[in-house]
């Protein structure tokens, strides 16, 4: 009976152990902490700003409210897209042609460009390994940005789109989470 009772104990303290561990590792078998950097990491680089503008050939500036979409690459690497910040641009339309307004005042849309994780479609392990072989970890030194696309719509809605391809260089500063790449301009004819 004596013996019973040590096997029962040693029995109940070893599951009360298990149950234990397990409840702290509640992580366990997913990726978060392998993927997704620390958020308690505050000097971690997060984003790219920098202004936008769009000049013609005769020095006007396209004059829209919003820039829809701006796909950036980072090295040669996805960054993102993004949309500037919208901006009262009314006043400044001295002509219209091919259903767009153009300005002599040159307008700037600023990017504020955070870097976006695509993990929405991981399912296999080899959708793991490409995320993690493809994520931009930016450390102190320099970086090439790429302006690779960027849609607005004319004043009929209709979207008009540019590869204009424009690279652009900025510095990551030792214990800073953004960095501004300064004023980017692409011409259009």
């Amino acid at each position: 009976m004596i013996k019973n009772n040590k096997t029962t104990f040693f029995c109940f303290i070893f599951l009360a152990m298990l149950l234990v561990n397990c409840s702290k590792n509640d992580n366990i078998g997913q990726f978060d902490d392998a993927v997704v950097e620390s958020e308690t990491n505050y000097n971690k680089f997060k984003q790219i700003t920098f202004t936008l503008n769009i000049a013609n050939s005769l020095n006007e500036y396209v004059n829209v409210n919003l820039i829809d979409s701006v796909t950036l690459k980072v090295n040669g690497k996805e960054w993102g897209t993004f949309k500037s910040e919208i901006i009262d641009t009314s006043y400044k339309t001295n002509r219209i042609h091919d259903d767009l307004m153009f300005s002599n005042t040159k307008i700037n849309y600023l990017i504020i460009a955070p870097y976006k994780l695509k993990t929405d479609k991981l399912e296999t392990a080899g959708d793991f390994v490409d995320y993690l072989s493809d994520r931009i970890i930016l450390t102190p030194g320099d970086y090439v940005c790429e302006v690779s696309e960027i849609k607005f719509q004319n004043l009929k809605k209709q979207w008009v789109s540019i590869k204009p391809q424009i690279y652009k260089d900025f510095t990551v500063i030792p214990n800073t989470t953004s960095s501004f790449a300064g004023e980017i301009t692409i011409t259009i004819k």
